[in-house]
């Protein structure tokens, strides 16, 4: 119970925009939609539909932007009344859900499966992780807890549980320069980061997280909506609904093409090209689908539960889906 009281308060801090116990996200113009997402290849149809104003026209209303880091920031801000609609990890979601009570959010589609690795520096023995120093890109965030999971299933623990094991939450440009420097050994990241760290830091991907789950597949990114902005825009969100199946699909049906937008996109969000074979490196390990995939989903949560992330009762997940509006767009 004290590791996890103290992995929540972490967790609490972590979140520290949403100062209310039961935060919930008022819907804002309705001839604007605010769009949350990260510059990371994961987010695709997010990355490609704002660049080319598709998903603008998909769903009749101009387009603000924020672009995060991590996905608990991202959730903070759809705490705060500042987003409509956010593409996230799962793990990031699910707490959102369960902090506000199933209020704040609904999961309203799929956006990809894969896309994450865990690193190490050349020469480190990822069987032998007892004082290792390692990296994820947020406190749980969706990589955060596929780490902290398996230290768990090792029967490792990690410092603020009274271990040896080193977990920083970290903005993956600066555990990118910790591995550069030599201090990390391994970080749990989604794509382009773990290409990236191979490429410019000399890491070696330890294992690819599709080996971990059942038919290689696992949800990395699902689109979500504020649930009282889907109350009262159901139209709209059908219309963006819409966009993002388009995208998915030109995604898989088109992959150089769109390997190489995705590569501008990334250039105008960072400011920094992403090399081909960097790109060809992280893309190979992501599908991109509209599919929620609601038992990978159930599975994360429920480690996140097991870690002391969603509180101290298992937490209700019947309404964090509204599939209602995917169902009609994906005939």
């Amino acid at each position: 119970m004290k590791r996890a009281a103290a992995l929540l308060m972490l967790l609490v801090l972590a979140l520290s925009g949403c100062t209310s116990g039961k935060p919930v996200a008022k819907a804002g113009d309705a001839s604007v939609l605010r769009l949350g997402y990260l510059a990371n290849l994961t987010h695709a149809q997010a990355i490609l539909g704002v660049a080319d104003g598709s998903l603008a026209r998909a769903a009749g209303a101009r387009i603000e932007t924020k672009v995060f880091t991590a996905g608990p920031a991202a959730i903070t801000a759809l705490f705060a009344g500042e987003l409509d609609m956010l593409y996230v990890g799962p793990s990031p979601a699910v707490t959102g859900y369960v902090r506000s009570e199933g209020k704040a959010l609904r999961i309203i589609a799929g956006g990809a499966s894969g896309g994450a690795v865990f690193v190490t520096r050349q020469g480190f023995d990822s069987a032998h992780l007892d004082g290792a120093r390692l990296a994820t890109p947020g406190l749980a965030n969706t990589q955060d807890v596929a780490l902290r999971h398996m230290l768990s299933e090792r029967g490792l623990r990690t410092r603020e549980q009274g271990g040896t094991v080193q977990v920083n939450p970290l903005v993956p440009a600066d555990a990118l320069m910790l591995f550069q420097r030599g201090q990390l050994d391994g970080a749990w990241v989604a794509e382009p980061w773990g290409s990236r760290m191979v490429k410019e830091a000399g890491a070696q991907i330890a294992w690819d997280e599709r080996d971990l789950w059942p038919d290689h597949q696992f949800a990395t990114t699902v689109l979500v909506a504020n649930a009282d902005y889907l109350a009262h825009n159901r139209d709209r969100v059908r219309g963006f609904l819409q966009g993002h199946v388009a995208l998915t699909l030109w995604i898989q049906q088109h992959p150089d093409e769109a390997r190489q937008r995705l590569a501008e996109g990334i250039k105008q969000l960072t400011g920094k090209p992403l090399p081909d074979d960097v790109m060809r490196s992280s893309l190979g390990r992501i599908d991109f689908l509209y599919d929620p995939m609601l038992d990978s989903v159930r599975t994360q949560a429920d480690w996140a539960y097991r870690l002391g992330f969603l509180g101290a009762r298992e937490p209700d997940l019947s309404a964090l889906y509204d599939l209602t509006l995917l169902s009609e767009v994906a005939q």
